[in-house]
């Protein structure tokens, strides 16, 4: 069994059943089935499939019911991001902590005997994954305050066979001044982000943005001088230093590979890396061999992560590393109930002052199409904690990719039905690129762009306020946003257009539009 990475708290582009209980209504609104146990389990679990991922939740969760999200946000009315994310997480590891403790002996005896293996647990969600053989399910359901069993989806990102060097073996100093700036494309202009730079002096400095994506090359000249590097981690010597669980995670990791492997030979050889370029979206400095800045918050810091199967991994370490951003530039369809797991992890993430960002997809046109209202899918279809952003062009006009919403929310836990989406619009039509040498050789299309515009705006936000809330940051986002569309709301463009000038100059001089 995995050892629990958790310290004992006595005292939280697109790539591609029911809960039975007793003649009473199930709190996830479920239908209701003669009592046999008081464990939820996914319709998706099928014992004929032999030996599955899932994911078990207990009873005690940080976050009790579906409506307990946007309580809290209430609750925090006032309080300083960067403290509630200690007191939050804390939280969240004393009641995961408490929970699996009960049972673990019990997940040993399962282990030894077979029908349970990579038992890993969570904290981000007070519960664990393991592998279940058959057999074993009618165990888990016994355990004590075992309360859910989803099953797991398998990952749609890349392993990255035959991984190329972990880490980088010195970190250049940027030399990204936005007074010796020359030029930029037209979309980091039309974003107003050298506005920003100018005017307020704010680049992103003091921000740390994870890319979860896949394609990286890490040592390109406008990504290399701000790589995150995990100080209590001594790169390349075999050895989990700041014994987090993760060996050599000195920029980042591969939580599907459980390595540290980041950069990818393979998928460098295309003309799009698509990590790559989602990062230089964010924070790339200046295209390589010139003064021509690429990304919105050049100042700001970058890590890039891999593993969509084991989001739980993920969010933990950003949590833990800092992250102030998450951009997820993916999209999955047809997840059923687990969407449910992906959409509580990322509330209580978000109370652990993490602002996360999906682009809206790319499925209202051509072979990729997808009705109303699954255009948008998961992570973006997620209500209140993740920024669902859509695009438009150089010319002002949605591209007829570009998912609508709205989506809909009818899992046994969420049941809002119809739900306003997506939340905002940015750029995503023939933005020049990087390439894998770092220069603007390539024209890409996607609402994989628009994810990490809205995390460069968010990057320069949170520079300008460390202490904002992600919510506070949505609500200023909601003031500034440009109506392109219908007027108010529209399901192609959110609430509006927003840049990178009008959103500073609201943390500033919060009277002001």
């Amino acid at each position: 069994m995995k050892q629990s990475k958790l310290p004992v708290i006595l005292g939280a582009i697109l790539l591609f059943s029911s809960f039975i209980v007793s003649s009473q209504q199930s709190q996830w609104g479920g239908k209701v089935q003669t009592e046999i146990e008081n464990v939820w389990v996914d319709s998706a679990y099928d014992p004929a499939d032999g030996t599955q991922s899932v994911v078990v939740w207990f009873k005690d969760q940080y976050l009790e019911n579906a409506d307990s999200y946007l309580k809290k946000t209430k609750e925090f009315k006032g309080r300083k991001r960067l403290e509630l994310r200690s007191e939050v997480t804390s939280t969240l590891k004393e009641i995961s902590n408490m929970a699996f403790g009960k049972v673990e002996s019990k997940l040993k005896a399962m282990e030894q005997s077979g029908v349970l293996t990579n038992i890993n647990q969570h904290w981000i969600i007070s519960g664990f994954s393991c592998n279940v053989a058959p057999e074993g399910i009618a165990a888990l359901k016994k355990l004590e305050n075992v309360a859910f069993i989803f099953k797991k989806q398998p990952s749609i990102v890349p392993k990255g066979n035959n991984m190329g060097p972990e880490y980088l073996e010195s970190i250049p100093v940027s030399n990204f001044n936005p007074k010796e700036v020359e030029s930029y494309p037209w979309n980091i202009e039309k974003i107003r982000a050298p506005e920003v730079w100018d005017e307020f002096g704010i680049t992103g400095k003091g921000v740390l943005n994870v890319v979860h994506d896949s394609g990286f090359k890490l040592d390109i000249p406008p990504l290399a001088s701000n790589i995150y590097t995990n100080k209590g981690e001594i790169p390349g010597n075999g050895i989990d230093d700041d014994g987090n669980g993760y060996i050599d995670d000195y920029h980042g990791f591969h939580f599907d590979q459980g390595k540290a492997n980041l950069n990818e030979p393979n998928i460098r050889r295309a003309t799009n890396i698509h990590g790559n370029l989602c990062a230089a979206m964010i924070v790339g400095t200046y295209e390589t061999g010139t003064k021509k800045a690429i990304g919105v918050a050049p100042g700001a810091n970058w890590a890039p992560l891999i593993g969509v199967n084991h989001i739980e991994d993920a969010i933990e370490w950003a949590i833990e590393q800092g992250a102030d951003t998450y951009s997820m530039s993916f999209s999955h369809p047809n997840l059923g109930e687990y969407r449910t797991h992906w959409r509580k992890i990322l509330e209580q993430g978000t109370l652990c002052g993490v602002v996360f960002i999906s682009g809206a997809g790319n499925f209202a046109a051509g072979n990729s199409f997808a009705p109303i209202p699954v255009q948008m899918r998961n992570p973006e279809d997620i209500p209140n904690a993740v920024l669902g952003v859509a695009g438009i062009g150089e010319d002002g006009q949605r591209p007829a990719f570009s998912s609508q919403g709205p989506v809909e929310w009818n899992t046994a836990y969420y049941r809002e039905g119809l739900v306003n989406k997506p939340d905002f619009t940015t750029i995503n039509y023939k933005v020049p690129c990087v390439d894998p040498e770092g220069k603007l050789l390539n024209m890409a299309s996607g609402n994989s762009l628009a994810g990490p515009h809205t995390a460069g705006i968010v990057s320069l936000m949170l520079s300008a306020n460390p202490d904002l809330l992600p919510w506070e940051i949505k609500s200023i986002l909601l003031s500034i946003a440009e109506d392109i569309g219908d007027p108010g709301f529209d399901y192609q463009s959110g609430h509006g257009f927003i840049n990178a000038y009008d959103a500073v100059n609201a943390v500033i001089n919060p009277k002001s539009k």
